[in-house]
């Protein structure tokens, strides 16, 4: 067992708070049946907890919404391509700071996309990319702005990348950018985000009257790494919460 493991903030706070749970039981000599259901809610708190931030429990949700990579050709066949869009979706983007580029304040997961969506671009070659998603409070145009410079770095004709601004969440992605696509002659649509956010990502753009097609990057996916699965760890429970999002997302009448 790793010691890096055991050390993990996470672990030591379940540990810790298990403990404590025991010890408060003992306590209790005499409890009033309101204490001993507060104990049991406790000690079912704690058990979830503990699940959640397992690696085995994270990667096995990761693993019910993640989908397989595909195809380029089955992505966007030769004799469709100039149908054909690619649509990003963007995550986030800082806050500007003089001398540094748009394409370094991306968060993460925007990154990822970006990158991603130009090793697309260039196993598929479409007719455009359509970059969607609104930047901070009195900067609305930095997201896409910053995607597109990315985009534009990694190789992609600055011509052919186009800017939806406006989309607060995946809903809005869906709508503005179908309608930026269909108002230029675009008849497929190709969803570019991450692999965990892709299954509810597909289906906004069902809603918004189009069945898109999957072409999954930043995939979370990793290998079980043995009975040490079982112990909490701060980054599990980092994916665990990423896809009770995702799953909450789908309640969204």
């Amino acid at each position: 067992m790793a010691v890096a493991h055991l050390l993990d903030h996470v672990f030591l706070l379940l540990v810790v708070l298990g403990a404590a749970l025991i010890v408060l039981k003992r306590e209790l000599l005499i409890p009033s049946r309101r204490a001993r259901w507060a104990l049991r809610v406790g000690f079912a708190c704690w058990a979830l907890l503990w699940l959640g931030a397992t690696p085995a429990v994270s990667l096995a949700l990761v693993r019910a919404l993640e989908p397989a990579m595909p195809a380029a050709e089955a992505v966007a066949p030769a004799g469709l391509r100039a149908q054909t869009a690619l649509v990003v979706l963007g995550s986030g983007v800082g806050p500007a700071i003089p001398g540094v580029p748009p394409r370094e304040r991306l968060d993460a997961a925007s990154r990822a996309r970006t990158l991603g969506a130009a090793r697309w671009y260039a196993l598929t070659q479409p007719a455009a990319v359509i970059v969607s998603g609104v930047g901070p409070d009195g900067e609305p145009g930095a997201s896409t702005e910053a995607m597109a410079d990315a985009l534009t770095h990694a190789g992609v004709p600055r011509e052919r990348v186009w800017l939806e601004p406006r989309a607060t969440n995946t809903r809005e992605n869906a709508r503005y950018s179908l309608a930026m696509g269909r108002a230029r002659g675009i008849t497929r649509f190709v969803l570019v985000t991450s692999a965990l956010h892709m299954p509810r990502s597909l289906r906004e753009f069902r809603r918004a009257g189009v069945e898109a097609t999957a072409a999954p990057v930043d995939y979370l996916g990793a290998t079980i790494g043995g009975p040490i699965d079982l112990l909490p760890a701060a980054g599990a429970l980092g994916r665990t919460q990423q896809c009770l999002h995702e799953f909450m997302g789908f309640l969204k009448p």
